[in-house]
């Protein structure tokens, strides 16, 4: 029996073997589960909108997946023609849309979004709440939690001990507050307020690496594909995600900080209970604070402890956590697949938000 064909449509502008799902898709299918193919609007359009579309149906060809995964359409400019177009030629397969990113605020939804929404089987959302209701309006179906993952573009190298780090805390996360001002994102107050609480802490070597941070420990951005082996600069590693008030919401940052082996603190959002907690390295926070007084703590512990802790951390993501998972979880119903591990995702694999 033939494996059944799903079709990515990317939201990359340069698609590559590390692009997002790419290296999952590829696991599944060299076990023989799926077929993959993959296209990226954004990678095309640099000769225009007309012209991407044209070379678009040109690449998917006499394609007839059985699924269709179309990831945050992010800036290309789909309308309601252009997705009955394109999956007119597919045959209809059923689309299911991910959502990876947080919307709200000052950051708005986009209408090359809307355009998919509407025409999506399934919708998964890495945020509930405010988020789940958004996607909700503009969606024939209620709307699937999935939360962010460990890309498996990341290579699975051993965790060095702690003492070869040379900072005791590196904090990562763009910084979206100027001169004590609001940024426009929930959650870049507090922050702001966690990087300035980790400064002071007496004796301690810090580092914070992302955009617009300024001062003692500012390193500039990381690139995406370097941020574990930087995070394992320190033996400790901290963040504090936006959208703190959207249940089950987290960045993808938290995958990949377990996944580096370090002890992790970051913030705590509503919905996260299925999350492993500090004995796998884990250390979530109600506020800026209470993180401070979590890493102040962990700079006093003894270093085995942490690096056991984070080794079991970094075993249970990659063991349970990945984008290969993901894909099991969104795609299993409409294709036929595995299920993931019961251990995290049963937890929230009915959690649907009707409208």
């Amino acid at each position: 029996m033939t494996p059944p064909l799903v079709l990515q449509i990317a939201n990359e502008r340069v698609l590559a073997p590390g692009s997002r799902f790419v290296r999952a898709f590829g696991r599944l299918a060299s076990d023989g589960l799926l077929r993959h193919a993959v296209v990226s609007p954004l990678a095309l359009l640099g000769g225009g909108r007309d012209a991407a579309l044209e070379e678009l149906h040109v690449q998917v060809g006499e394609l007839r997946p059985d699924a269709v995964l179309v990831q945050s359409p992010g800036a290309f400019p789909w309308t309601d023609n252009d997705v009955r177009a394109l999956l007119a030629s597919l045959g209809y397969p059923p689309v299911v849309f991910w959502e990876g990113d947080a919307w709200g605020g000052r950051k708005q939804l986009m209408p090359g979004s809307v355009a998919w929404l509407k025409a999506a089987a399934r919708v998964h959302s890495v945020a509930l709440g405010p988020q789940a209701a958004l996607l909700r309006r503009h969606s024939p179906t209620p709307v699937r939690y999935v939360p962010h993952v460990l890309p498996l573009s990341f290579d699975d190298t051993p965790v060095p001990p702690l003492g070869e780090a040379f900072e005791d805390v590196v904090a990562m996360g763009n910084c979206y507050v100027r001169f004590g001002c609001w940024g426009g994102l929930e959650g870049s107050l507090d922050r702001s307020r966690m990087v300035r609480g980790l400064r002071r802490l007496p004796g301690c070597r810090f580092a914070v690496y992302g955009a617009r941070w300024r001062g003692r420990g500012a390193r500039g951005p990381a690139p995406f594909s370097r941020q574990v082996e930087v995070l394992r600069q320190g033996r400790i590693t901290a963040g504090w995600d936006h959208f703190t008030g959207y249940p089950g919401y987290f960045s993808d940052r938290l995958p990949i900080a377990l996944s580096a082996g370090r002890p992790h603190v970051t913030s705590r959002q509503p919905g996260l209970e299925w999350l492993p907690g500090p004995d796998t390295g884990l250390h979530l926070a109600a506020t800026p604070a209470e993180a401070v007084g979590i890493v102040r703590r962990l700079l006093a512990a003894d270093d085995d402890g942490l690096h056991a802790a984070g080794l079991r951390g970094h075993a249970w993501v990659r063991e349970r956590l990945t984008d290969r998972e993901a894909l099991l979880h969104m795609l299993g119903g409409l294709v036929t697949l595995p299920s993931p591990p019961a251990d995290p995702w049963q937890a929230f694999a009915n959690t649907l938000v009707p409208a």
